[in-house]
């Protein structure tokens, strides 16, 4: 089987330093899950919120002066990382976010929800 868009991915974090990703998993991410899974040296750090994810983050790579990562699964769970971001908007130490994004997310067009 070939290398995987998340693998890539993930091998490019880990090139770079990064030690875990913090967030929420959701379908948009189940990639990058998995291919952390069987990977030594790169844990998923699970929150229960990614506003979370994203001030923890943000705390590492203060802490650390590495490069650390937070993500977020499609439609809110990339809004609320911006909070955690936000905080660490200047200074030393700013996160890497990865925002995921499927076409599945979104409601059919033409239909009301409710």
């Amino acid at each position: 089987m070939g290398k995987r868009v998340a693998d890539a991915l993930v091998d490019t974090l880990a090139a770079h330093g990064v030690r875990r990703i913090y967030g929420a998993a959701g379908d948009s991410l189940n990639g990058i899950t998995d291919s952390i899974r069987d990977r030594e040296g790169m844990n998923w750090t699970a929150v229960r919120h990614e506003e979370t994810a994203a001030f923890a983050a943000g705390a590492e790579a203060h802490l650390t002066g590495r490069l650390a990562v937070c993500a977020g699964s499609c439609g809110p769970g990339n809004l609320h990382l911006i909070n955690g971001l936000y905080d660490r908007r200047s200074g030393q130490g700013q996160p890497l976010a990865l925002a995921g994004s499927c076409g599945e997310c979104s409601p059919p067009r033409g239909r009301l929800m409710g």
